[in-house]
């Protein structure tokens, strides 16, 4: 597991021991915001980001550009969809391409751009972003030309809204207010999920969050796992967390319903409510953001089997990308989190 420990610039601060640390473990199926919210932590907590990782970050965004285009046009190709004919050659040639070695010549600039004014790609942009996976394409593009000049630097802004897959389990530890948090990001993928038991057992978590992607209650599960969605898939391996040994009972679970900004875009869209309805048959809720995201939360914590004796569970709407937001969030998360453990101390 890789490990960083981050502290603000400034004077000294004291050894990280065991007794001066609390743990979060950061949960959830892919694309549902875990690493989006650790760097938020570093991002408030005015953590710099070091030279390998900007060079590492530049990398990552420069390849969404060709990963985005990619699921773009295997979203257009799923709904049936074909670019305008002068496109096709581009087409052929960006999906042949592994976007994490090309550069991005003038050459393939010119195919990027041409494709990304093409109707049915702006159609997918438009109406069906929930099938993909780099949500934010649209800023990369708006940002082109700055992100292509041979200075260029990822901002803060450009680092939360890059799209990497978290392979493994790391953690970051940041010094806050007389304490260390120390959070671990593991991978939601399959393959990484088999991770998520030996993890548990080798800490002693203060707490653990649980990310859920709100606005993919209808998104089919890209690894084909099950014949299921997204969340149906988050919704059961939830309940298998809070109705297992696996976690001590007095470990209180945070529900982050995450990416809200993306969902109450659905939600207000009548094609996108439409679907909700028809994935919920049973939401007597209206076309409203709030009463939404309240029937996922229940449609979650309705699976515990024994409330009275399971873990205490808290929940909150987030936009992991929301700065101010989190600020506000995570002030509430740790006192939460420290009045726990207190309660737990017997104190």
């Amino acid at each position: 597991m890789g490990k960083v420990c981050s502290k603000p610039p400034g004077s000294q601060y004291p050894l990280q021991t065991p007794q001066n640390t609390y743990k979060i473990l950061c949960l959830g199926v892919g694309g549902c915001g875990k690493t989006t919210f650790v760097k938020q932590m570093k991002i408030i907590h005015g953590i710099k980001w070091s030279d390998a990782e900007l060079d590492a970050y530049l990398r990552i965004i420069r390849g969404n550009f060709v990963n985005g285009m990619q699921e773009c046009l295997q979203a257009a190709s799923s709904l049936g969809k074909k670019v305008l004919p002068g496109n096709t050659e581009h087409e052929a040639h960006i999906s042949s391409l592994r976007a994490r070695t090309v550069d991005l010549t003038p050459e393939l600039l010119a195919r990027l751009n041409a494709l990304w004014k093409d109707p049915v790609i702006q159609e997918v942009m438009t109406h069906h972003h929930e099938l993909l996976t780099i949500t934010h394409l649209s800023y990369f593009f708006d940002n082109m030309d700055r992100i292509t000049q041979a200075d260029y630097k990822p901002t803060d802004e450009d680092i939360l809204r890059c799209r990497q897959r978290t392979a493994g389990a790391s953690s970051a530890s940041i010094y806050i207010d007389k304490n260390y948090f120390e959070f671990f990001d593991i991978g939601g993928q399959k393959p990484e999920r088999a991770k998520w038991e030996q993890i548990l057992g080798e800490h002693e978590f203060t707490s653990i969050i649980y990310f859920i992607a709100s606005d993919e209650f209808d998104v089919e599960d890209e690894e084909k796992e099950f014949k299921r969605t997204k969340m149906e898939i988050s919704r059961f391996i939830f309940s298998e967390i809070v109705n297992s040994n696996i976690v001590k009972s007095d470990v209180p679970i945070i529900l982050f319903l995450n990416r809200r900004d993306i969902f109450e875009e659905r939600i207000k869209d009548p094609e996108g409510y439409k679907q909700f309805q028809a994935t919920f048959p049973n939401f007597s809720g209206g076309q409203d953001v709030k009463s939404g995201l309240d029937f996922i939360r229940d449609m979650f914590t309705e699976t515990i089997r024994d409330p009275e004796n399971s873990n205490p569970i808290k929940a909150h709407y987030t936009c992991a990308l929301d700065t101010e937001s989190l600020v506000v969030v995570w002030r509430s998360v740790r006192e939460y989190v420290l009045k726990q453990v207190l309660e737990t101390l017997g104190l």
